[in-house]
């Protein structure tokens, strides 16, 4: 009798193969995303990364030269401690380096989506085949491949941290979320969540985890980096071309509604500047708190930290395609209906070339966001859940 485990286990394989096959065919060339962490990594290598790497020009002059390549990149708005995910392969040329960064990559995610699924599994909760294709599929997993994005990686320590922390296991949980917060600062919101819950060691282990490396960098850069950090951050996150709708933000979808650039947004659908960046930030506050307070009485920790999973994408600056790679954590760990799940699917697996491409005038660019929105019906159904579990 044909066994639903064995169907699931049959299409994650084939879904692994499809993408070890689109590794080996992205491995070819030099592309954007992994330029900057291999820049960043051989900079740090020669003892030469510095306050220069958050100038645009400079860094970007500088990924040519080190990958031999016509590729431009930045460094903004990373942290300096960025500059480590790349450092095992600094004395690679930029070639061998990229292919062996995605295969890491690659066995990272896979590591994290079956971890995943056998956890649900061996709680009589499978993970059902749509969920699990949809989880490898999705367009970010492969736009990760395709330009060498670091964010697989980051999703494969979340997920690490994710489980841990249900399983009680809070010291190696703080380790990876230490890590996640001092290589990219993903995972803030976990962090309030672990103090909402009381979970102290873990909060311990990860502010320790990320001290050790920062303070282990610091010798080997420029240390005014981490001065002027915050204010690149800053001034990242005001550059016109934050209204982008490659940007799959609300940050970004107010200021594409509101705020006309002559190069990067001529046509907003109104002129509400003044509200722009208040409605969003108002928004993610009032999600924050209403996840606060709702996990702080949840019996279950899953429906909490699928919604922090949401909330670190949701929080981010500036996320495009590669981040929603983390949306796999709260499609495998929530209990979504077949509507929930059908709508959220849709969303994400749109081509940004038929909605943010094409979309991007007028009111019609309400259209241009379909991740963002997947993220946010994700993000309710976290709270649906711990409501349920109070």
């Amino acid at each position: 009798m044909h066994q639903p485990g064995h169907g699931r286990a049959l299409a994650g394989m084939l879904a692994a193969m499809a993408l070890a096959i689109f590794t080996v065919f992205s491995a070819g060339s030099i592309t954007h995303g992994f330029a900057s962490y291999y820049t960043a990594s051989r900079l740090l290598a020669n003892g030469e990364l510095g306050p220069l790497a958050y100038d645009d020009r400079w860094f970007g002059d500088r990924v040519q030269q080190l990958t031999a390549s016509g590729v431009r990149e930045i460094f903004t708005p990373n942290p300096p401690t960025m500059a480590l995910m790349a450092l095992p392969l600094a004395g690679l040329d930029a070639q061998p380096a990229r292919a062996i960064w995605l295969i890491v990559s690659l066995i990272a995610f896979i590591a994290g989506v079956a971890a995943l699924v056998r956890y649900q599994a061996l709680r009589n909760r499978d993970v059902s085949i749509p969920v699990l294709l949809l989880m490898l599929l999705s367009p970010a997993v492969f736009t990760n491949l395709r330009i060498g994005q670091g964010y697989l990686i980051v999703c494969g320590l979340f997920t690490a941290t994710a489980l841990l922390l249900i399983k009680g296991r809070d010291r190696a949980a703080g380790i990876c979320l230490g890590s996640l917060l001092a290589i990219k600062m993903s995972g803030m919101p976990i962090v309030l969540l672990l103090i909402v819950r009381k979970r102290w060691t873990a909060l311990a282990v990860a502010g320790l985890t990320a001290a050790i490396v920062v303070i282990a960098i610091t010798p080997f850069i420029d240390a005014r980096m981490w001065a002027i950090f915050p204010s690149q951050v800053s001034a990242f996150v005001a550059r016109p071309s934050g209204s982008v709708t490659a940007y799959q933000t609300t940050l970004s979808l107010a200021r594409r509604l509101c705020v006309a650039d002559p190069q990067w947004n001529p046509s907003p659908a109104a002129n509400c500047a003044p509200i722009a960046f208040a409605v969003p930030a108002l928004l993610l506050g009032a999600a924050t708190i209403v996840t606060l307070v709702l996990a702080m009485r949840s019996r279950r920790a899953e429906p909490w930290l699928a919604a922090g999973a949401t909330l670190a994408v949701l929080s981010l600056p500036a996320a495009a395609e590669s981040h929603f790679v983390l949306m796999a954590i709260p499609l495998a760990l929530l209990r979504l209906t077949v509507s929930e799940f059908v709508v959220i699917a849709a969303l994400l697996l749109v081509p940004l070339e038929f909605t943010a491409e094409r979309f991007t005038a007028g009111w019609w660019a309400l259209l241009a966001y379909p991740r963002l929105y997947a993220a946010w019906i994700l993000w309710a159904a976290s709270v649906r859940e711990l409501r349920a579990e109070c």
